[in-house]
C-alpha cells in the first residue's frame, strides 16, 4: 500500500525540483559562492590540461565520425538500442552503435530520443551507418507524455524532468517505446561478444551493470523500504534492460514525491528511480568484470573487458582512447568487403 506524502512533505518535495533547463537562476548568495568557489574548483580539480585534452578528443572524434566509411553490418534480425541523445552527442552516439554491432554479431537498430537539441543534420550523421533509425523528435516525445504521463496526474515527473535530463531516459524512452527496451548511455563501448546481454533479450530478463561505487543520492534502505525488495547496492543503468511497458507511472510518481521530500535531489535521482524498478523486476547484475564502470587508464588503453561504461574522470580515456579502437576496427571491415 502506497501512502500518500502530506502537505508539508509534498511542499518539500517540491521545493527539491531543479530548475528548467535555459532559464538563468537569480543571482542569490548561494549562487555567487557557486559561481566564485564552487564552479572554479570543480573545473581545476581536474586540471585545465585535462578539460582541454577532452575538447580536442571531441572534435578529433567528430571529424574522424565524418571521414568514416560505414562498415559492413552483418546479417540477421536488428536489436533495437535505445538512447537519449542530442546534437552535441551524436559522434559518440555513433560510435557506441557502431561498436554493439561490430560484437553483437546481428545489426542494430538505433532508437533515438531527442533531449531537445537534434537537428536533421546530426540525424543524418547517424542514419549514414544506420539507415534503419528511428528518431523520437520532441513534439513525438511530449505528445505521448501528454498521453500517458499527463501533467495534471503526474506533475512532478512532468516538472523534475524539465531541468533534469537524465529522467527522460526513463519518462521519454518508457512512454515512447512501452516495451522491453536495451536503454544504453552513449559512453558506454563494447568490444567483446556481450553473450549475457544477449541472453537476458532472447528470454526477456532484467539485467544492468554494477557501478564502481553505490551511487543512488539516496540511501539504498530507504529505497528497498519503496521497492518492497532490496536493492543491488550498486546499480548502474548506463545499460540496463527492462520491461517499459510494465511500469507502474502512479509508483514512480509517489517515488519521486518521496525521495525529494525525504532526501532532496541529486545528480543520480534517475538512476535511484530506475534501480527501484529493476529490484522490483528480480533484474540480475551483469558480471563486473566482463561489464565494467569507470575503467582505468590502463583497462581503457588494453581492454579486454566485453564492455567499458566512462563515467567520471575516465571520460579522457574514452577521448583518448575508446573511440579510435572502435572506429579502427570498423575500417577493417568497410562495406562491400
Amino acid at each position: 500500500m502506497v501512502t500518500p506524502l502530506t502537505s508539508i512533505e509534498l511542499a518539500r518535495a517540491e521545493a527539491a525540483i531543479p530548475r528548467p533547463k535555459g532559464k538563468r537562476p537569480p543571482l542569490t548568495p548561494g549562487r555567487i559562492v557557486y559561481l566564485t568557489v564552487h564552479y572554479p574548483r570543480d573545473f581545476f580539480k581536474n586540471g585545465p590540461a585535462w578539460h582541454w585534452q577532452l575538447a580536442k578528443g571531441r572534435r578529433e572524434l567528430a571529424a574522424a565520425i565524418n571521414q568514416l566509411t560505414p562498415p559492413r553490418a552483418p546479417a540477421g534480425e536488428p536489436i533495437a538500442l535505445h538512447y537519449l541523445t542530442g546534437k552535441r552527442y551524436v559522434p559518440l552516439t555513433t560510435v557506441a552503435l557502431l561498436s554493439a554491432q561490430a560484437h553483437f554479431g546481428r545489426p542494430v537498430q538505433p532508437m533515438l530520443y531527442d533531449d531537445g537539441s537534434l537537428d536533421t543534420e546530426a540525424v543524418a550523421t547517424v542514419r549514414r551507418f544506420f539507415p534503419l533509425t528511428r528518431v523520437f523528435f520532441k513534439d513525438e516525445l511530449d505528445a505521448a507524455l501528454d498521453r500517458v504521463l499527463p501533467e495534471s496526474r503526474f506533475p512532478f515527473l512532468r516538472k523534475i524532468r524539465l531541468g533534469y535530463i537524465h529522467l527522460r531516459k526513463l519518462t521519454d524512452i518508457g512512454v515512447a517505446s512501452p516495451s522491453w527496451n536495451v536503454v544504453s548511455d552513449s559512453d558506454v563501448f563494447f568490444f567483446q561478444r556481450p553473450d549475457a546481454l544477449l541472453d537476458a533479450i532472447a528470454s526477456r530478463r532484467a539485467c544492468h551493470m554494477q557501478d564502481c561505487a553505490t551511487s543512488y543520492g539516496t540511501p539504498p534502505e530507504f529505497l528497498g523500504e519503496l521497492a518492497g525488495t532490496p536493492l543491488h547496492p550498486r546499480i548502474n543503468v548506463g545499460l540496463c534492460h527492462l520491461d517499459s511497458s510494465s511500469i507502474d507511472w502512479d509508483f514512480v510518481e509517489h517515488c519521486t514525491q518521496a525521495i525529494l521530500a525525504h532526501h532532496g535531489f541529486s545528480y543520480y535521482f534517475e538512476q535511484a528511480l530506475t534501480a527501484v524498478l529493476l529490484a522490483r523486476a528480480g533484474a540480475q547484475p551483469l558480471d563486473v568484470a566482463d561489464y565494467l564502470v569507470y575503467p582505468r587508464p590502463q583497462q581503457a588503453r588494453t581492454p579486454t573487458q566485453i564492455a567499458l561504461h566512462y563515467v567520471d574522470r575516465s571520460t579522457l580515456s574514452l577521448y583518448q582512447h575508446g573511440w579510435r579502437q572502435v572506429l579502427a576496427a570498423c575500417e577493417q571491415h568497410p562495406a562491400g568487403t
